[in-house]
């Protein structure tokens, strides 16, 4: 489900328009049957857009919500352990097999067992989450048994499955169990300015980075150069990710849905923990809720080891190998520092730059696939002598022509624009990306997105975890 795609939009109006004469048939001659008719083809809706996808991912979405679905309706009376074990190995099995089998079987054990697939299904680190959240809220107690129907259109609202935001039964279910399958028209004016401002984020600067970083000449042993593919890469992730998750939320708005937006201006953050309250806001109260506070939270002695073990599962979640697994570590102990130590009596500015330093750098674990690559270049960046003024010089030169290199100065003349914008409507108290979804902004992002809109294929990174 790429929504920078054509594809998406065509087989979405073609399944709306299909929706909507069926819907008018059964108010026209069963007209009581409207509501649980409208889920059933949101639901089909869902299941068509994942199978255009591909039939793994669909078949892979229905073995973890039907695991789940068995999970909630069928609680052991006896043997309790052994049931909720056999539950929970049933729900991860999919995300095992197709992420962390090679990992764990291969990289930490060593057996040399074929690998399953290249391909993750899409969406599976996400709704495997959701999936288990619902089961944990619905095993609390005095928490209502769900209805099949209403279970099916939770966990498969297209909107948020493939990329998030990672939603509560609480805040999502009471929507999708009265949701009519209609455009909300009352919802136009707020919906479509979130639309054109993700389609800007992930078409005019995501995309155009993810090309540029494909072309560039970059030597690893030139600290510059290095700096330059963090910086690079850290502006590509979060316009890519924040661009789905605003479609997401418009999308949702269209429908009469309410989604959590994601994200709240992250790169303006002072502290790591304030970082991890605005950048992939809701994966972030998923560790909190089930993981951080059952442990103790902060309550406990070992306050520091149970952040240490969510920030652990939170860089397995996003990827199998050492590289995700130190990238977790790196941001755990840095907010476990920020927690711990004294409030620093620095200048906004200064705490901001050195948290946004630490962030921009500590992406290289992230998008580093290679270790040996990986270790060459953490060396060039600790290294005194890899910071010459020729590696400095030489960093125009990284770009194949003048036209990409006039390319890469526009668009990351825009990204630092709308960054800037995003600070200046927090300065100003105003809600998230209120400056950015004016009109006559909506107008600008519209001009931007036909005139710079990147022409290569580019899928959502987040469709790779």
């Amino acid at each position: 489900m790429n929504f920078a795609s054509s594809e998406f939009w065509y087989w979405l109006l073609a399944c709306f328009t299909v929706s909507r004469l069926i819907l008018l048939a059964v108010r026209r001659f069963v007209p009581h049957h409207e509501s649980g008719a409208a889920k059933v083809c949101l639901l089909a809706t869902s299941c068509c857009l994942l199978a255009v996808e591909s039939w793994l991912t669909l078949g892979a979405f229905v073995w973890v919500v039907g695991c789940g679905w068995l999970a909630v309706r069928a609680p052991a009376r006896r043997g309790r352990l052994v049931w909720l074990v056999l539950m929970l190995a049933l729900q991860l099995a999919p995300l095992f097999y197709y992420k962390y089998w090679n990992f764990v079987c291969n990289g930490i054990f060593g057996f040399g067992w074929r690998v399953p697939s290249v391909l993750i299904p899409m969406g599976l680190s996400f709704y495997t989450f959701q999936t288990l959240a619902f089961w944990i809220d619905s095993s609390k107690p005095g928490a209502a048994r769900p209805r099949l129907l209403d279970y099916l259109t939770f966990s498969s609202f297209f909107p948020q499955i493939v990329a998030g935001p990672i939603e509560r039964r609480a805040d999502l279910m009471p929507q999708v169990g009265s949701i009519r399958f209609r455009l909300h028209r009352e919802h136009l004016d707020e919906a479509l300015p979130w639309i054109v401002l993700g389609l800007a984020y992930k078409m005019v600067v995501a995309d155009n980075v993810a090309a540029l970083s494909a072309s560039m000449a970059l030597d690893p042993g030139n600290a510059w150069h290095v700096w330059f593919e963090c910086f690079a890469f850290a502006i590509r992730i979060y316009f890519d990710f924040a661009g789905y998750s605003f479609i997401a939320v418009g999308l949702g708005l269209l429908f009469g849905v309410r989604l959590t937006l994601n994200f709240n201006a992250p790169y303006w953050s002072a502290d790591l923990r304030a970082f991890w309250r605005t950048w992939h806001i809701t994966l972030g109260s998923w560790m909190r809720d089930y993981i951080y506070l059952p442990l103790g939270g902060r309550r406990s002695r070992r306050w520091v080891l149970n952040l240490l073990v969510v920030f652990l599962v939170s860089g397995v979640w996003h990827g199998a190998g050492w590289g995700f697994v130190l990238w977790g570590m790196l941001h755990g102990l840095g907010v476990a520092l920020c927690a711990a130590g004294r409030p620093w009596r620095l200048p906004v500015v200064v705490k901001w730059g050195a948290t946004m330093l630490f962030v921009v750098v500590s992406w290289l674990f992230f998008f580093e696939r290679d270790p040996a690559m990986l270790r060459l270049k953490v060396m060039t960046l600790i290294a005194p002598g890899a910071y010459a003024p020729a590696g400095l010089k030489s960093l125009a030169g990284i770009f194949g022509s003048k036209s990409e290199l006039i390319l890469a100065a526009v668009v990351f003349a825009l990204a630092a624009t709308k960054i800037g914008l995003e600070g200046l409507g927090k300065r100003l108290g105003l809600a998230p990306y209120q400056l950015l979804r004016r009109p006559l902004a909506a107008c600008v992002l519209v001009v931007l997105i036909v005139l710079l809109a990147s022409t290569a294929d580019s899928p959502f990174i987040y469709f790779n975890f």
